[in-house]
């Protein structure tokens, strides 16, 4: 196990404490937000049992409208490493805040929670999975002068 974890950290430029701190920001701003709108709905007495209807609310993207969304948001997460981390840190907080929101919105009105989920999971898990590893390289320090450093840059925003 050892000599592949060392393989691994010699081919991808992904660190251990960088991906708990990019998961710790990503996991508190979602929490927050989703507690603060459901109090926010609860006080407001939004209405409640509302039919599920989120396919005709879904706005039809092609896969290279995604794909070029998600490139977009991904080169943003990776310039935190030139511009001191506040990229990196605000697309987290935005992309966890907008999930969230999202979220807490459907469980309150609908209280459909697990049709969420699987709806959800079918692209959230690679797509997050791969936000967290571009995150991971914008919470790191790299030095492009080494050469050994640049493959590792190249290697894991082709992963």
């Amino acid at each position: 196990m050892a000599v592949f974890r060392n393989r691994f950290s010699q081919v991808f430029l992904i660190k251990k404490k960088p991906f708990l701190t990019v998961c710790t920001v990503f996991a508190a701003c979602f929490l927050v937000t989703a507690i603060l709108f459901t109090l926010f709905l609860n006080y407001q007495h939004a209405a409640t049992n509302l039919p599920i209807d989120l396919k005709s609310q879904i706005k039809d993207f092609t896969f290279v409208q995604i794909l070029f969304k998600n490139l977009i948001v991904a080169l943003i997460l990776v310039s935190g490493f030139f511009l001191i981390k506040i990229p990196t840190i605000l697309a987290l907080i935005v992309n966890a805040a907008v999930l969230a929101f999202i979220l807490a919105a459907n469980i309150y009105t609908t209280g459909a929670w697990l049709y969420f989920i699987l709806l959800v999971s079918i692209h959230g898990v690679t797509e997050l999975a791969a936000l967290f590893i571009a995150a991971n390289i914008g919470f790191q320090k790299i030095n492009l002068a080494k050469k050994q450093q640049r493959k590792q840059l190249v290697n894991t925003m082709l992963l």
